[in-house]
């Protein structure tokens, strides 16, 4: 029999939960590697950017390497030579950048780039796509750049261009690039990788006179729904002067999961001043405040946890930052944005960008700008399915899932319970205990388990159940619960 894929019931809303007593939610913290940052722009031809935000990170099962596509040198302008690198790595934390020989770059081929767009390249995002049939675009890669059009703005044509490669390394743009003329900067692909189903994209999106995340797709990744569909802009609970930068976001076990760039601009603005603002970029076709590099910091960007029951309707449910910005001097006071989340080993990977230094760096006799300070990569981890839990807020609680389809033979939970113990009971659709499942009944799942196997005396598993639609009831003391596996 085919293994389907995994299905877990998360807790970061309450789409799964009909009732609870005694429990409280919890998001949780990614921890910051101590090596951060782990990429870093060491070679001449990133210059002062080695960055993986709207870049790729995944690890290849295969070849039991992580594989990361990253942006080598910030994008200022045509002819730049900002370009696509490429890095391995063992353990995720120390990366080899291999001398590839591919790209040609101030007359010499020992580098890892992979690719130099003929223009420019600014945030390039890459995808494995397992549904496309020609081996020649199992990758594609998109980014914002374009040509040199005498009649186009400033002798440009910008906007998204595109690239296909068989094997990550070997790449070729599409020769009608920009395919998607625009003035917007960012765009995402949805997930690590593609098996079916239309391509998507989370993007930023021209009009609204400020930097707002729109969603689009496609069948061939040349030819997109334009417009982009408005998913996230600010509100009028977000202070003057914010701006959504870009999503990235992933199918975590059957629940969407997105990473949101939140963008505070400074100094602080007054409410009609930001309209202002606004109201003069829509007329001229800008994104954001007009923004002078000096020496104090235009801009704080930080990483929000989103969710969403699928694509399209995306919800903010922190209102404060996931991954938290560094202190006063670190490499990432300024900046962190959270890549697509990946899972290695039974813990979440976070690769972010960050971008810092406030504070002069040491040996450095003139004055620093911001647009000196490098932009590099770093590390966060997460335990697995731990985006959010659900936690005992009394000796005793109980939850009562929604109705959901078992497709397996088994439930399993990831709980902590250490300092406790967890009961459960499975009921029908209509609340109903069923005989043989009922509490009393039940095996205790103590200690710290990511994939505890809920047990009935008498019954050695659940494939009298499988396929029906059933309830869950469990009975925490002094226990939080990250999630339930159906499938």
């Amino acid at each position: 029999m085919t293994q389907g894929p995994t299905i877990k019931l998360l807790f970061l809303d309450d789409r799964h939960i009909d009732q609870a007593q005694g429990l409280v939610r919890r998001f949780g913290q990614p921890e910051p590697c101590k090596a951060n940052p782990i990429i870093r722009a060491d070679r001449p031809w990133e210059r002062d950017a080695a960055f993986v935000d709207t870049g790729l990170v995944f690890y290849d099962e295969a070849d039991q390497l992580f594989k990361a596509w990253y942006q080598g040198g910030a994008c200022y302008g045509p002819n730049d030579q900002s370009n696509m690198c490429y890095a391995t790595s063992v353990d995720g934390i120390e990366w080899n950048k291999p001398d590839l020989g591919v790209v040609k770059y101030e007359g010499n081929t020992r580098n890892n780039i992979v690719l130099m767009a003929d223009c420019m390249m600014h945030d390039p995002a890459v995808i494995l796509d397992h549904a496309d049939p020609d081996p020649a675009r199992r990758y594609k890669a998109i980014w914002w750049g374009g040509r040199c059009d005498p009649a186009g703005r400033d002798g440009w044509q910008l906007g998204h261009a595109v690239g296909f490669s068989p094997d990550g390394i070997h790449w070729a743009e599409h020769p009608n690039n920009p395919v998607w003329p625009a003035d917007a900067e960012v765009a995402i692909p949805f997930d690590i990788e593609r098996r079916k189903g239309p391509l998507m994209m989370f993007c930023s999106a021209d009009g609204h006179g400020m930097r707002v995340v729109a969603r689009t797709q496609s069948e061939d990744w040349v030819n997109w729904d334009l417009p982009p569909e408005l998913v996230f802009g600010s509100t009028d609970d977000d202070p003057p002067g914010t701006e959504m930068g870009g999503l990235a976001a992933i199918d975590y076990f059957g629940t969407p999961i997105g990473l949101l760039w939140v963008i505070h601009n400074l100094p602080e603005f007054e409410t009609d001043q930001w309209q202002n603002i606004v109201q003069r970029n829509i007329r001229q076709g800008y994104l954001g405040p007009p923004i002078t590099m000096n020496k104090a910091r235009c801009r704080l960007i930080f990483t929000e946890l989103v969710t969403a029951n699928n694509t399209h309707d995306w919800r903010r449910i922190q209102h404060k930052p996931f991954l938290a910005l560094g202190g006063a001097g670190s490499w990432d006071e300024c900046l962190s944005l959270g890549g697509r989340p990946i899972v290695v080993r039974d813990q979440i990977y976070i690769y972010y960008t960050g971008m810092g230094r406030t504070m002069q760096t040491p040996g450095v006799q003139e004055p620093q700008i911001v647009g000196q300070w490098n932009i590099e990569t770093g590390l966060a981890t997460l335990r697995l399915d731990g985006w959010a839990y659900l936690e005992t807020q009394e000796s005793s609680a109980t939850l009562l899932t929604c109705p959901f389809e078992l497709k397996d033979t088994q439930l399993r939970i990831n709980a902590d319970a250490t300092n406790g113990r967890i009961s459960g009971e499975i009921l029908d659709e209509q609340g109903h205990p069923i005989p043989g499942y009922e509490r009393v009944a039940s095996h205790l799942v103590t200690g710290d388990q990511l994939r505890a196997t809920l047990r009935w005396k008498g019954k050695q598993d659940l494939a009298e159940l499988r396929g029906r639609t059933l309830r869950l009831r469990l009975e925490l003391e002094d226990a939080s619960l990250f999630s339930v596996q159906i499938a």
